[in-house]
């Protein structure tokens, strides 16, 4: 016979485990946060957040495009590109993210990489282009979000987003020329 109070005791305990290793997670986003808002001086903010998936055009396979004789221009193949981007939900599709944005500035917000937790927290996963970088515990984590930080093209999203010119400035500079 099937042991469920022994299965109870085993999902309080890793109910428990989850819950300090989600804390920790936590944590290490909030002094990263943190220290990149003391490096910007309050501009930059880095954070976990959901973000829409790009939408998905393109899906029409180029056989089916060569058997029914569609072209890319052709008025049938923009007719099912649209159908079926209408039947999805754009709300409804989205993705976790690590992104950063200038508080300066409105809807500034920039992905860095794609974000995956276990139900449990740990292990996590960021995912940077075709690279990703497994988490099982603090440590893992800290040196993976290290690893974004240093990446060029990371490095180069949140100089341009640190380096947006905020509105106040650019109707000055418009008017000083």
């Amino acid at each position: 016979m099937a042991n469920f109070a022994e299965a109870y005791k085993l999902g309080l305990n890793a109910a428990n485990k989850a819950k300090k290793s989600k804390e920790e997670i936590n944590q290490i986003f909030y002094e990263l946060k943190k220290q990149i808002l003391e490096a910007t001086d309050g501009k930059i903010s880095v954070m976990r957040t959901r973000l829409p998936d790009p939408p998905k055009l393109g899906i029409i396979s180029p056989l089916k495009r060569r058997v029914l004789g569609m072209t890319e221009s052709s008025s049938s193949y923009i007719r099912e590109l649209h159908e079926i981007n209408s039947q999805i939900d754009e709300k409804e599709i989205q993705h976790w993210a690590i992104a950063a944005e200038n508080l300066l500035v409105k809807n500034s917000e920039k992905e860095l990489a794609r974000w995956s937790q276990d139900r449990g927290g740990y292990p996590c996963k960021i995912i940077l282009d075709s690279k990703t970088m497994y988490c099982e515990d603090k440590v893992g984590l800290e040196n993976a979000l290290t690893k974004l930080l240093s990446d060029p093209v990371v490095g180069e999203t949140l100089y341009r987003l640190q380096n947006i010119p905020l509105p106040e400035q650019v109707s000055t500079e418009a008017t000083t020329d």
